[in-house]
């Protein structure tokens, strides 16, 4: 007799309410998506009515001008994005293919640079798609077609190094060509050539973009962002600031009129409603403002003195001592900003992971200006045993793995000159 397999399947659902997936929804809003979704019930809610006479936050008067000081103009990353998105979809590429560049435009940096290695990208294709077979080659062969053929030229060039090699192959006219890849190449030392060889070289390097987003249109779009905290010191005194909203609140006298209607059935949808959100501003204000005092104290340092300062902490860290759920604390930080002595930073960005005791934010900011003051390249293991000797533990990988995150190349590929 055949066996009978007996499977058994066990599963979990949870059914989430409107009202608690509205507050999922809102708790992750920027702050001026939230004011037009306010606006917006204020308008349609008859239940609700703004409060002229106080302040949503309880925050102190003298940062609640927050209108100018709060709103900062930068180049629009996403600009760049919907263009490689729209070349991606107009691009002559097969459906794998067209799924391994999407993973690859989906891992550039600001500066056109690939943040991740290529192989990366082949492991999250494949997770992504474990019924197909792919190489490293493919998504190489991927990588180099972008970097040929999208705007801005280069873009996916996996360090400066790659991106200056790459230009140099694509310019039939330049002059010593020859030696100038072999030097990028890292063939020839640089202080194995002739002064007059250095100079040719110094002087081909300098007219080429020193980033793929160089050669992106300069008429890109403009995006604001505002800054939804405020931190300042005065006389000695941390102050923390909410960026303003519309103080709501449950309008009275048409609450009085709730026993007077015979179909409560739209009234109550409305009070329930008026009532959610009202409780949802009056709870995100009240986490912001815990978050923001609690990374004054734990950043102090670093929101006066720079992100070199900054001491290891983590969100999930943060979230134990707040008695708050870490994905809440993800989502009420997410994307956004706050202004501070040290200018308009990401919220997130007062987060970091740990090298022995110190922030790894801190010790790849130290990594880069021992960078930046050196008058002759620093190999990886010297600028270790630099940090060591500032009681900084790290080990020759680590230091090897923040400068390729930096986007520094080699000592052998860093040029000390005026370029």
């Amino acid at each position: 007799m055949p066996k009978t397999a007996l499977q058994t399947k066990l599963g979990f659902n949870l059914n989430l309410t409107p009202l608690l997936k509205n507050s999922f929804r809102l708790l992750s809003m920027p702050y001026m998506e939230l004011l037009s979704e306010i606006n917006q019930a204020l308008e349609n809610n008859i239940l609700l009515t703004e409060d002229q006479s106080k302040n949503t936050e309880n925050s102190y008067s003298a940062l609640t001008h927050a209108d100018d000081n709060s709103i900062m103009q930068i180049e629009s990353k996403q600009s760049l994005f919907v263009s490689l998105e729209n070349q991606l979809r107009n691009a002559n590429l097969t459906s794998q293919q067209y799924n391994i560049a999407s993973i690859i435009i989906e891992n550039l940096t600001e500066e056109g640079f690939l943040e991740v290695n290529i192989d990366v990208i082949t492991r999250v294709y494949l997770r992504n798609h474990p019924k197909q077979a792919i190489n490293v080659k493919d998504c190489e062969l991927v990588r180099g077609y972008i970097q040929d053929n999208f705007e801005p030229f280069g873009i996916a060039s996996l360090n400066t190094q790659d991106f200056l090699l790459l230009q140099v192959n694509h310019q039939p006219n330049i002059d010593h060509k020859t030696l100038i890849i072999q030097l990028l190449s890292g063939e020839i030392d640089l202080d194995l050539i002739s002064s007059k060889q250095r100079q040719q070289f110094l002087t081909a390097i300098k007219v080429l973009a020193k980033t793929p987003v160089d050669n992106f249109d300069t008429n890109i779009e403009q995006q604001y962002i505002h800054t939804d905290i405020t931190i300042d010191k005065d006389d000695g005194d941390w102050r923390v600031s909410l960026r303003a909203l519309p103080a709501i609140v449950i309008n009275k006298e048409y609450l009085s009129l709730r026993s007077h209607i015979q179909d409560k059935t739209l009234f109550n949808e409305h009070l329930v409603a008026a009532r959610g959100l009202v409780s949802f501003i009056e709870y995100r204000n009240q986490c912001l403002q815990l978050i923001a005092r609690m990374l004054v104290i734990k950043q102090e340092q670093a929101l006066t003195k720079g992100v070199k300062f900054l001491t290891p902490l983590s969100q999930k860290q943060l979230a134990s001592e707040l008695n708050m759920g870490e994905s809440t604390l993800s989502r009420l930080i997410k994307d956004r900003y706050m202004n501070t002595p040290i200018g308009v930073i990401k919220i997130k960005d007062l987060f970091s992971s740990s090298v022995g005791n110190h922030a790894s934010k801190s010790v790849k900011q130290i990594i880069s200006e021992i960078i930046h003051q050196e008058t002759k390249a620093l190999s990886d293991q010297k600028i270790t045993n630099l940090l060591i000797e500032k009681n900084i533990t790290i080990s020759r990988r680590t230091v090897t793995k923040y400068r390729e995150a930096l986007k520094i190349p080699c000592a052998r590929h860093r040029i000390h000159s005026s370029i």
